[in-house]
């Protein structure tokens, strides 16, 4: 005869982590909170263009994102959301459930692990886009004072010689090279280009 272990499954909601501490390693750039715990950050549901929609009281554990309407009571509804998984799975993933194997937890660290350096290679590409947009428009903005300068200079020179002839040919390539740049920056900006 089979002798049969009844382990009992419970949640504890005294071991779920603190609110604070879950939304600071959970979103990638958060505000500071304001006097009724609320603060905001970029939505992890949805791509927001105009950033912070997303508010997140760090007290209670709620969260609600004013850009896609994704509203919810504690960390255990912001888990389930985001990682699509039921109740029980996201209270193993905070660590909330009771009766826990050594494989569960073996692979719960493991999952933990696999967040952590998603949201870092998340927060590098971030920085990267941002890099890379701050340095085209440095470029743009750099061909846009030289085009000025160059349009300055010869209506000073006038039609004829040869410092004017120089800034006569040196003013289209300027033109094609401020359109270019212009629209490299639109297209890593997800902005509409006005060249095309």
């Amino acid at each position: 005869m089979r002798e049969q272990h009844s382990t009992r499954k419970y949640f504890d909601k005294s071991a779920l982590p603190p609110a604070r501490g879950f939304y600071e390693r959970e979103l990638v750039r958060l505000s500071r909170a304001n006097r009724k715990g609320w603060a905001q950050a970029n939505c992890p549901f949805h791509r927001s263009k105009g950033g912070f929609s997303f508010s997140v009281n760090l007290d209670s554990g709620g969260f609600h994102c004013f850009g896609c309407d994704v509203k919810g009571g504690d960390v255990i509804a912001f888990v389930r959301r985001r990682y699509r998984l039921n109740f029980k799975e996201a209270a193993q993933q905070l660590g909330a459930w009771g009766d826990i194997t050594a494989e569960e937890r073996t692979s719960l660290v493991r999952r933990r692990q696999e967040r952590e350096w998603n949201r870092a290679r998340e927060a590098e590409r971030t920085q990267a886009d941002r890099r890379e947009r701050l340095q085209l428009r440095d470029e743009l903005l750099t061909t846009v004072r030289l085009y000025h300068e160059l349009d300055g200079k010869l209506h000073e020179l006038g039609p004829a010689g040869s410092e004017a002839e120089r800034c006569w040919s040196a003013l289209p390539p300027t033109l094609d090279c401020w359109r270019l740049e212009e629209s490299a920056y639109c297209h890593v900006a997800g902005l509409e280009n006005p060249c095309e």
